[in-house]
């Protein structure tokens, strides 16, 4: 998880798939470079260096409104939360009685056309698939997704994102994420940096 909110000039944030939020060490570039405005610091956490001490930010705003488009990346998460989280092809009689129903760690991606077919990576020609289903199916084309796969837009995902639980770094972001009240799980900071990643989000189990 990184630590620091990023917002456009409208205080919005700047993506919310994923979440716009940089690392500390990249909001203080941009602080130094007046790209964007501290609107709140942690109360415990200052950096320091051999001439300078600052309290490291937790919500930072652009100076200018920088224009976005909603475009939704392809990624395995994306797929499971399109498919429901549930497995598409539902070829064997466990997996049926339990409607495809699957925990996470058994999920996998499966190609409609298989790669050793030609079948490309994209949003039309994967689907969520249980390890077990996948492996039933091997290269037999002729066993297809319960739903065709499609492309999903933006507000499709996004609301299905905001069903399951996301971990911010600062109980203030809720404000501005809008996320349901329940689902928001504060998990503060331990101090160092971390990775340029979207806050965490639970899967159903």
């Amino acid at each position: 998880m990184s630590d620091v909110l990023l917002l456009n000039a409208d205080g919005m944030p700047l993506s919310l798939i994923p979440l716009s939020v940089v690392t500390w060490q990249v909001a203080m570039r941009l602080i130094f470079t007046d790209k964007v405005k501290v609107l709140k610091d942690y109360d415990n956490w200052t950096v320091r260096s051999q001439h300078l001490e600052m309290r490291v930010p937790s919500i930072i705003i652009m100076t200018e409104q920088v224009k976005w488009s909603k475009t939704l990346k392809y990624s395995r998460s994306n797929v499971y939360l399109r498919d429901d989280f549930t497995c598409q092809l539902q070829t064997t009689s466990r997996c049926k009685d339990r409607g495809g129903k699957t925990p996470v760690a058994d999920l996998t991606l499966d190609h409609v056309v298989p790669r050793s077919a030609g079948g490309k990576t994209s949003w039309t020609n994967v689907c969520a698939s249980c390890k077990t289903c996948n492996s039933d199916k091997g290269s037999d084309a002729t066993i297809v997704p319960k739903k065709p796969p499609k492309k999903p837009t933006y507000y499709e995902i996004l609301a299905k994102r905001k069903t399951l639980p996301i971990h911010v770094r600062d109980e203030e972001w809720r404000y501005y994420v809008q996320w349901p009240e329940d689902l928001v799980k504060v998990v503060p900071h331990t101090g160092g940096g971390g990775g340029n990643q979207e806050p965490a989000f639970d899967y159903p189990v």
